[in-house]
C-alpha cells in the first residue's frame, strides 16, 4: 500500500472490485491500494463528521441474537455440544448474545417428558432437546429467551415445561415469552375467534404467567412477541405484570415472499418505516421503565425471497438496522434463522447460517452481523454525512477505552464513494479500514469481511490494512455496494 500526507489521497478497496473477485483472486491477495486521483475525483464526494465529544447511547454488549422457530428443537441435532461448526459461526459473533426459541411452530408444541403419543401434527418437545440447548448456552456464554405455547397450549402445561426449562438452563434463562405473534390470532392464524383483542390476550397471558410462577417463583417474561400492533406492547407494560423484564416486537421489512412488490433496491431504501414503530417502542420503554428487544427480525416475511434476502444488499441492510436500533435505545435484535422445512433441511432464504454439506456456513447476512459485532463496542456517538443522502449512512462507536469506529454504509449499487472522515475532537495517529464487500449488490455468494471469508467453524483471518490522517482527516473511497469499519487510534 502506498502512504501519502497529501490531503488529496484517497484509500480504496481496489483489489475489492466486482472485477476483481469474479475473477477469483484468493482472500489472501486482497488488500488496499491508493487510487488514481482522477478515479478518486470522478466518485461522489462525501464528508462524514463524528462529534465525538458529545455523551453517547452504550450499545449492550448482548445486542446481537438469533431467533429460532421451536421446531428446531425438536429436530434434536442443531443445538447439541457436537454441532461444532454451528457453535463456531455463532461464537465468532460475540462472547455475549441471545438467542430466542418460538416462532410460529411453537403453537404446535407439547411438552412431554415420557414416551407418550401425542395429536397428529404436534411437535414434541423433551428434556434431551433442553439438556442440549443448555448445554450449548453454557458452551457459548450466550442468554436464552425461551416460547411457550399460548396458542393451543394450557397453562398447566406452560408451567411444567418452564420448570424444567428454568432448572436446566439456570442463570442463561433470559425470559420466558408466552406466545409468539398474538396480534395475528384472531387474523392470519385463526385459532382465535376473528373478535380477539388485546384485551383477551392480556387475560389469557396473565393466567400463564400466574401458572408458571407458582412452579417457578422468579420466572422473567418477555412480551407480547406482537408482528405489528405496536400498541399492544404499551398494553402490556401498562399491566405492570410481576416479572415483566423485557418488551418485545417483531420487525420484517418487506414481504410476502414472493409478492411482485418485494426488491432488493425497495428493501435497501426502507429504513425510515420503522422510525415510528422504535419511537412508540422507546417511548413505552421509557414510561414503564422496561427496555425492548426486536426478537425476531428480517428482510422479508414468508422464509425470505432468493435473490434479496440472501444477497450483499441485505449485508448492508442488516448492518444498517443493527445500528439504527441501537441508535433508538433498543436492547437488542434476533434475526431469525434456520431451516423452512426441517425434514427436507430446506434453508430459510434470509437465515444467516445456511447448511452446508455436512456443516454449516456464513450467509451474506451473517457478514452485516459481524460487522456490526467488530464495530458496535461501546457507545453510539452523533455523526453527520454532508451532504445527506439517502443511500450512505454512517455511524460511529466510542470504545471504553478511547478508542473510536465509524462504519460508512455505501447502499449506491452504481456510485463509489470519495470520503473524508472527520474523527472529532482529538488528533488520530492512525486508522485501520476493514471492508465489508462483494461482487455486487445483487451477490449471494463471494461476500467477504476483511477481504476473508468465514470457514465453516467460525475461523476468519481478516486483513486489516492502515489509512494515513492528515489535518483534514482521513480520506478513503468506498466502493458502491460496500461498507467500511474505521477504527481510528488515537
Amino acid at each position: 500500500m502506498k502512504k501519502t500526507s497529501s490531503p488529496n489521497a484517497v484509500i480504496c478497496p481496489h483489489t475489492l472490485t466486482r472485477r476483481s473477485l469474479v475473477a477469483g483472486m484468493t482472500s489472501a491477495a486482497f488488500g488496499l491500494c491508493a487510487c488514481e486521483i482522477g478515479r478518486a475525483q470522478a466518485a461522489i464526494g462525501v464528508r462524514v463528521v463524528v462529534d465525538d465529544h458529545l455523551a453517547g447511547t452504550q450499545i449492550p454488549s448482548d445486542f446481537i441474537g438469533l431467533s429460532y422457530e421451536s421446531a428446531i428443537l425438536a429436530g434434536g441435532d442443531y443445538f447439541t455440544p457436537s454441532n461444532t461448526s454451528l457453535l463456531g459461526l455463532i461464537r465468532l459473533l460475540g462472547p455475549n448474545g441471545v438467542i430466542r426459541v418460538g416462532g410460529n411452530t411453537s403453537e404446535r408444541t407439547i411438552w412431554r417428558v415420557r414416551d407418550e403419543p401425542a395429536p397428529p401434527g404436534s411437535l414434541v418437545l423433551t428434556p434431551t432437546s433442553i439438556d442440549r440447548l443448555a448445554a450449548v448456552l453454557r458452551m457459548l456464554g450466550w442468554k436464552l429467551i425461551y416460547g411457550l405455547n399460548l396458542a393451543s397450549g394450557t397453562p398447566q402445561a406452560a408451567a411444567e415445561e418452564a420448570a424444567y426449562v428454568a432448572r436446566v438452563v439456570g442463570a442463561d434463562l433470559l425470559a420466558f415469552q408466552i406466545g409468539n405473534e398474538p396480534d395475528g390470532f384472531g387474523r392470519w392464524t385463526a385459532v382465535r375467534p376473528k373478535t380477539y383483542d388485546v384485551p383477551a390476550y392480556l387475560t389469557e397471558w396473565d393466567s400463564f404467567r400466574a401458572a408458571v410462577r407458582a412452579r417457578v417463583p422468579e420466572a422473567r417474561f418477555a412480551g407480547p412477541d406482537v408482528a405489528s400492533e405496536t400498541a399492544w406492547v404499551a398494553a402490556l407494560a401498562e399491566k405492570a405484570p410481576d416479572g415483566l423484564v423485557l418488551l418485545t416486537r417483531h420487525y420484517y421489512a418487506e414481504g410476502p415472499a414472493g409478492a411482485p412488490q418485494v426488491s432488493l433496491g425497495k428493501l435497501l431504501r426502507s429504513d425510515q418505516e420503522i422510525a415510528s414503530v422504535l419511537e412508540q417502542l422507546a417511548r413505552a420503554g421509557r414510561t414503564h421503565h422496561l427496555p425492548f428487544r426486536i426478537t425476531e427480525a428480517n428482510s422479508v416475511y414468508n422464509e425470505g425471497q432468493r435473490g434479496v434476502s440472501d444477497t450483499l444488499g441485505a449485508a448492508l441492510w442488516g448492518l444498517e438496522l443493527m445500528f439504527q436500533l441501537a441508535a433508538a435505545g433498543a436492547a437488542g435484535v434476533n434475526f431469525h434463522a434456520g431451516v423452512h422445512n426441517l425434514r427436507a433441511g430446506e434453508d430459510k432464504a434470509y437465515t444467516p447460517i445456511a447448511r452446508s454439506g455436512g456443516g454449516y456456513r456464513a450467509a451474506a447476512l451473517y457478514y452485516g452481523m459481524l460487522a456490526f459485532a467488530q464495530a458496535a463496542r461501546g457507545a453510539l456517538v452523533p455523526v453527520r454525512v454532508v451532504p445527506a443522502t439517502p443511500d450512505v449512512r454512517a455511524y460511529a462507536v466510542r470504545a471504553a477505552d478511547g478508542a473510536l469506529r465509524v462504519v460508512v454504509i455505501n447502499k449506491d449499487g452504481q456510485n463509489d464513494l470519495r470520503l473524508r472522515i472527520d474523527p472529532g475532537r482529538d488528533r488520530a495517529s492512525g486508522a485501520v479500514l476493514t471492508w465489508l464487500a462483494g461482487p455486487g449488490l445483487d451477490a449471494t455468494a463471494g461476500v467477504m469481511l476483511g477481504g476473508a471469508s468465514v470457514d465453516d467453524v467460525g475461523g476468519w483471518t481478516p486483513a486489516h490494512q492502515e489509512a494515513p490522517v492528515t489535518d483534514a482527516g482521513i480520506a478513503i473511497g468506498l466502493p458502491a455496494a460496500s461498507a467500511v469499519v474505521v477504527t481510528v487510534r488515537r
